[in-house]
């Protein structure tokens, strides 16, 4: 709500659906964190608190005492008994969970995983490079990451468009829950499948892919193997965070380097701070804007008091332009040093950080790589368009051309 000093109607204009936000939402984050630490919405069909400011988004995700998961990410209240999703996970069970699953994503395994997603890059920009134009988004953004999850989870590559698609209906269900029901029934009905296939195939002793999706379904879980159900939520979970937001990391950072065409031409002669450009795109790009949390008790923060269980959204991208945080924190600096780009909250805080924050860094590095190396005179060719789902960031086209090297 608006502090002493708050134009009220300045300050509870605030709706994160509303044309100008989705257009550019820093600076209205701006606007929250100087003059309404903590704003209640009604613009989505429902009572959502707001939270900007850094030291409020610090504190409730690494406070996993009084904030809780349980009724989902979204503005929605999902229900508390579904298992198996991460996102809708407390402790105990999501120690256990993110335990099972940690191995995948050490820095040793993730590691591993560079020389396949350099030459699915390659490939890609072999069968795209002779056309002189393509939308990168749709050609090699979305189409590296996803690939590389079919790899890591043991999935059909055939399956690569529908996966696509369901995960483009979950993010807009975030916002929208009536968007993703079907979407949701038809990728846990997909993920039970390939479990049921899996176990049966254990069973009879026949061959069984190799991927992630297989240690869900078939490693020792407690006494047991995890519910199926439970996997099949786990892969509805893994789905958007383990493509989706890769694909909107690389195409805002090419977007960024794009325009000003200056910032490409730079990395084109710097390869090496490609590293330096993924951070710096997740600081001032984040593929997640915000995520809703609830809290297990009465709350009183900024002179309001909040009952047990309001949706309260934290604006993960709000301490990402926080002045105290990092110098010139409204530029995009392409060389800006890693120590102070990695302060960013693009991954979250606390024990609900990114599972596969280094497999994501890995995959956008590589991307980039490929591209000056392959591609040099790589330019815009059009307007990107933005994605539909408000509370992620990225663009859906990314029109580009180029001319072919010379042999």
């Amino acid at each position: 709500m608006p502090t002493d000093d708050t134009d009220p109607a300045e300050a509870t204009d605030f709706d994160p659906v509303s044309p100008a936000v989705l257009e550019d939402p820093a600076p209205a984050y701006a606007q929250l964190r100087d003059r309404c630490p903590l704003h209640r919405g009604d613009s989505l069909g429902t009572t959502v608190w707001t939270v900007s400011r850094t030291e409020d988004v610090l504190g409730i995700l690494t406070d996993h005492t009084t904030w809780s998961n349980r009724f989902g990410p979204g503005v929605g209240y999902s229900n508390p008994a579904v298992k198996g999703d991460m996102q809708h996970d407390d402790p105990p069970e999501h120690t256990e969970r993110r335990r099972f699953a940690r191995e995948w994503f050490r820095p040793a395994a993730v590691a591993a995983h560079e020389p396949t997603l350099r030459a699915l890059a390659q490939d890609l920009v072999d069968d795209l490079a002779p056309a002189g134009r393509a939308d990168l988004h749709e050609s090699y953004a979305f189409a590296l990451p996803v690939l590389a999850f079919c790899g890591v989870m043991g999935l059909p590559v055939a399956d690569r468009f529908r996966l696509k698609g369901w995960a483009d209906a979950l993010v807009l269900g975030m916002t929208y829950p009536d968007r993703a029901v079907q979407a949701r029934r038809e990728l846990i009905a997909y993920a039970l499948e390939a479990v049921r296939d899996r176990r049966t195939a254990d069973r009879e002793g026949r061959p069984v892919p190799g991927g992630l999706l297989s240690h869900l379904a078939l490693g020792a879980y407690g006494d047991d193997l995890m519910p199926e159900a439970e996997v099949a939520n786990a892969c509805l979970q893994l789905l958007v965070a383990g493509h989706e937001t890769t694909t909107s990391l690389i195409t805002n950072a090419l977007w960024r380097l794009l325009d000003p065409r200056e910032r490409w031409e730079r990395l084109v002669a710097e390869p090496s701070l490609a590293a330096n450009v993924v951070e710096e795109s997740l600081r001032f790009d984040p593929p997640v804007l915000s995520l809703c949390r609830t809290n297990n008790v009465p709350v009183e923060l900024h002179g309001e008091h909040l009952p047990t269980d309001a949706k309260v959204m934290v604006l993960y991208a709000s301490p990402n332009r926080d002045a105290a945080l990092f110098p010139a924190p409204d530029e995009f600096v392409l060389d800006r040093p890693l120590h102070e780009s990695r302060r960013h909250f693009s991954f979250g805080k606390g024990i609900h950080h990114c599972l596969g924050a280094d497999l994501a860094r890995l995959t956008a590095r590589v991307a980039l790589e490929v591209l000056v190396d392959r591609l040099p005179s790589l330019r815009l060719d059009g307007r990107p368009e933005r994605i539909a789902a408000p509370f992620l960031w990225g663009r859906r086209t990314l029109p580009a051309a180029w001319e072919l090297p010379v042999a």
